[in-house]
């Protein structure tokens, strides 16, 4: 029988995980909650088996990206356990599928202008000590630079560096880090601030505190819903637009600027890749297949040399 239990060997993964340079926050929770409800229903199992993941999986209600990255953080565990000489039960491949994405929302000039103007006019309210301050900006940090909005939210003091014109982003999707310059707009508005959150939270861990901890993901999602409603009353709001937009309208902006400018986006791409955190180009090439004023660009661009292309005959 093992000596170890099911919590101990979830515990020495997560541990082995950070070791490797991962923040692994939110796959820990999912893999404690398997292991929650393991010891619930079978509490002598040490090693994850096939009835009992499966049977845990069927028991997920939520949507198909919570199965999703619930069956990938299970298959690693499994696959740590294979390699310290366990035989637990790995899912095979396509046991869940990659959720497909909605298509993004990308926002007019007026709306930007209107949402803003809305959150500026946020009132103070005493159980969120600060919020009139923290929103207008953290979103104007998501909209200026195309941040995660977890990247944001749990951004620290110590990695802001607004004398040297430039944020630290550690951690956010795997071990990698990177260095975002900003604005001298941006810049000054963050320098007032700071001074304004400054003066309530002297002695803050995070750039936009909530108490002595950060905004959680649903305050996030849910202020934004609140002052864009605010903005625009008789707005048909489904599960768009989202704050997680501002990051889709930041690659898609720049696109479409840059070939406005004649720039060469070959030569681009791999600068807005680095700057967004995105793991390869692949991931940045997406935004082309949402940019219409990008090809009417591109066609125009490419008007002059169709006079030296050769006609190609129809044939029937």
């Amino acid at each position: 029988m093992d000596e170890r239990s099911m919590r101990q060997y979830a515990g020495d993964f997560i541990v082995y995980k950070k070791a490797l340079g991962y923040v692994y926050d939110r796959p820990g929770r999912t893999l404690n909650r398997y292991v929650e409800f393991t010891e619930a229903r079978y509490p002598e199992l040490c090693i994850p088996t096939k009835t009992v993941t499966e049977e845990y999986l069927a028991s997920i209600s939520d949507s198909a990206a919570t199965l999703y990255h619930t069956v990938s953080v299970l298959r690693e565990f499994s696959r740590y356990l294979m390699k310290r000489g366990k035989n637990a039960y790995v899912i095979p491949p396509k046991m869940a599928t990659l959720p497909v994405a909605e298509d993004p929302y990308f926002f007019m000039p007026e709306e930007i202008e209107a949402f803003f103007k809305a959150l500026d006019g946020i009132e103070p309210h005493k159980s969120f000590k600060g919020r009139e301050i923290v929103f207008p900006a953290l979103f104007r940090l998501l909209y200026c630079c195309g941040l995660r909005c977890k990247e944001a939210r749990t951004l620290e003091c110590c990695n802001v560096h607004l004398k040297d014109n430039y944020v630290d982003i550690m951690q956010s999707k795997g071990p990698k880090s990177r260095r975002l310059f900003i604005s001298a707009e941006l810049v000054h508005y963050l320098e007032e601030y700071d001074a304004k959150i400054g003066l309530l939270f002297p002695d803050r861990k995070y750039f936009f505190p909530h108490g002595s901890e950060y905004y959680k993901s649903c305050a996030i999602s849910g202020n934004f819903r609140r002052f864009w409603k605010k903005a625009f009353p008789d707005f048909k709001m489904t599960t768009r637009p989202r704050a997680y937009d501002f990051r889709h309208h930041f690659a898609w902006s720049n696109l479409n600027r840059w070939a406005s400018e004649g720039l060469d986006l070959n030569a681009m791409l791999p600068y807005l890749m680095r700057y967004m955190g995105h793991q390869s180009v692949k991931e940045t090439l997406y935004y082309f297949h949402f940019v219409p004023e990008f090809f009417s660009t591109y066609r125009s661009m490419a008007e002059p040399l169709e006079e030296i292309l050769p006609e190609v005959p129809y044939e029937e």
